[in-house]
């Protein structure tokens, strides 16, 4: 979820939108071109994904809250991946059941790595008469929701059956901005109650170039040496932990150009870790270079300089494809990675009336690194509160004035990382953080609110919200602000760097930078654990409450952010309903919907992790 620049409560939705809202929404943004496409057939012949829930045993929940609580006897006590998976997947013979059944009529069809769903793709007509509803009906204005019969031949192999319809991942990487001036452009907006807006501070270092392609005159990008001083890094670092024996897994759709991260990282004395591309059908080979995988690269080069290794899991740019890779980051025997890094997502409100099979899906995998110890890390989005996007042909994309979180990032086995942004003291000490929220420039800010699809409080989260029931994010945040951005570089045709005054350099902000940056971290607090003789962190977020609910130790462990908001509804266009508040959220002392807990100090978060293993 990163963005190019060229300076470079409490309102909540109760229950999911159907895709008929959004589109509706969408129509009375761009009439013309809903006109256009209301021409086209009822029900297209696009692909759909039939996704089968494997019959299988329970209690995985049971076990990875005993692994992951700092308060239990079995703490830090895990299982492999293939145990995990062994005890609570399907057995071989149900899978064998199953995936006879959907290749006997013709499809390709695969099991996710948790082994509890099946998939396959197949034409929307062809799904309708092969997996009916269960009323019978047939009507194509009905959509793909509503319960699917199970096959009489799966009885008692399969437990649910639904479709989901194959939709693109937003990876939130919009234009740049124009060469106007940051003052120029902030001054043709109206006047705003709040922007996070800072255009430079602190002390960088590097080569020439990355202090000159910020495109801006006068805005400086952000260095490492500023960011990883900021939030930690750089003390573990001096200390001798620079994730020496630790490697990090990241969930991609794009590619990347090597030279840029060599490029990158000689500019500011690092080399890069050695990188492993694995490519995840329906992907064959390595993808070109684009600006959220070099991004991620370019963080944990930063954060992380001596990992053993970072493996790139490209994968396809669908949400069904996100299951298979998200599952194939879980890695192979012997080549298993300690962190997970992602920053993809998709609007929680489009996956209702029968297709949360994907949520389902996705949480059993990032559940199965819960239990053999994984980290997961997600970006928690750059559309604010309103995390919904609309794209019409021939119109640029807009958020919509809605309430709303994104998948994967509400998972509740998965970490959120919200986005702030950092005035620095000239020893790069952090004098102020804010919530990012660029509203004042342009419609960007860090995601956080309410999930709908996760409506049960998750039992780790009771400590640090008070604000009714569901999934809250993010858990903690990080710099993501466009201005001043980071410095980064990529020289692939897709990064678009327009008037760059360096080839190749720019500034880039988004949650696709605070996520990789805080994985790092994590890395780091993994290869101190290790140095004691512990098991790794694994999924932090019990960890990370327990700390925040204490006073002594939330003020140890976080920069607690109190100042700001992540509503861009003030930023939103008016033919959308934009113009005006949306409602949430704001920050404040404590936990908060905006920055969750706040930053992370890495190396007393790490010593308080350390502390608290058994």
């Amino acid at each position: 979820m990163g963005i190019y620049s060229k300076v470079t409560r409490k309102k909540r939705i109760s229950t999911p939108l159907p895709l008929v809202v959004l589109a509706s929404l969408a129509a009375v943004a761009f009439p013309q071109a809903a006109a256009a496409e209301a021409k086209g057939p009822a029900l297209p012949e696009a692909k759909v994904a039939a996704l089968v829930e494997l019959k299988h045993p329970r209690g995985l929940n049971r076990f990875v809250r005993a692994v992951s609580d700092p308060r239990s006897p079995r703490y830090r006590d895990y299982l492999t991946v293939e145990q995990v998976v062994a005890r609570y997947g399907a057995k071989p013979a149900t899978k064998r059941r199953v995936l006879g059944w959907l290749e006997g009529h013709g499809l390709e069809a695969k099991v996710s790595a948790s082994g509890t769903i099946a998939l396959a793709t197949l034409p929307a007509r062809r799904a309708e008469r092969l997996l009916p509803r269960v009323d019978g009906a047939l009507s194509a204005s009905a959509g793909l929701g509503g319960p699917r019969r199970i096959p009489a031949a799966l009885r008692g192999a399969a437990t649910g059956v639904s479709l989901v319809a194959v939709e693109p991942l937003d990876t939130y990487a919009p234009p740049p901005l124009q060469r106007t001036g940051a003052e120029t452009l902030a001054a043709t907006k109206p006047k705003l109650p709040y922007s996070s807006f800072f255009p430079r501070s602190g002390t960088p270092k590097g080569c020439a170039p990355s202090r000159t392609g910020g495109f801006e005159p006068g805005v400086i990008p952000v260095a490492p040496n500023q960011y990883t001083t900021a939030y930690g890094h750089a003390a573990m670092h001096a200390k001798g932990f620079k994730g020496e024996g630790q490697s990090v897994a990241v969930v991609e759709t794009g590619g990347f150009v090597h030279r840029d991260i060599v490029t990158w990282a000689k500019c500011f004395g690092l080399k890069p870790p050695p990188i492993r591309v694995v490519p995840v059908a329906p992907v064959k080979m390595a993808l070109p270079g684009e600006l959220e995988t070099t991004l991620d690269l370019e963080m944990l080069t930063a954060g992380a300089p001596g990992l053993d290794r970072i493996l790139v899991y490209e994968g396809g740019g669908s949400n069904t494809d996100l299951v298979l890779t998200a599952g194939s980051a879980l890695g192979s025997p012997g080549n298993r990675p300690d962190v997970i890094s992602m920053s993809l997502g998709i609007c929680e409100p489009t996956l209702n009336d029968g297709q949360l099979g994907i949520k389902d899906a996705l949480d059993d995998v990032f559940a199965v690194a819960a239990g053999a110890g994984i980290s997961v890390l997600v970006s928690a989005g750059d559309q604010g509160s309103t995390g919904c996007r609309v794209e019409v042909k021939g119109q640029p994309a807009t958020a919509l004035p809605v309430t709303a979180v994104s998948l994967p990032a509400s998972s509740p086995y998965a970490t959120a990382v919200g986005g702030t942004n950092v005035v620095f003291n000239p020893k790069n000490q952090i004098k102020l953080e804010v919530v990012w929220n660029d509203q004042n420039l342009t419609p960007w800010g860090g995601g956080g609110g309410a999930s709908l699809l996760s409506p049960r409080t998750p039992w780790w989260q009771t400590a640090g919200s008070r604000y009714g029931t569901g999934r809250k994010v993010p858990d903690i945040a990080a710099l993501a602000d466009l201005i001043p951005g980071y410095s980064f570089f990529c020289t692939a045709p897709s990064c678009e760097l327009g008037e760059a005054e360096v080839p190749g350099w720019a500034a880039v902000g988004g949650t696709s930078a605070a996520a990789p940056l805080t994985a790092a971290g994590i890395a780091l607090a993994n290869q101190y654990a290790e140095r004691r003789g512990q098991a790794t962190l694994g999924f932090l977020n019990p960890l990370i409450y327990q700390l925040g609910a204490g006073a002594k130790s939330r003020a140890s462990v976080f920069n607690d952010v109190t100042k700001g908001n992540n509503d861009i509804g003030r930023a939103l266009p008016a033919n959308v309903g934009g113009g005006k508040p949306v409602g949430c959220c704001s920050a404040k002392a404590g936990y908060d919907w905006a920055s969750g807990w706040g930053s992370l100090k890495i190396e007393q978060f790490t010593k308080a992790a350390a502390a608290r293993a058994r």
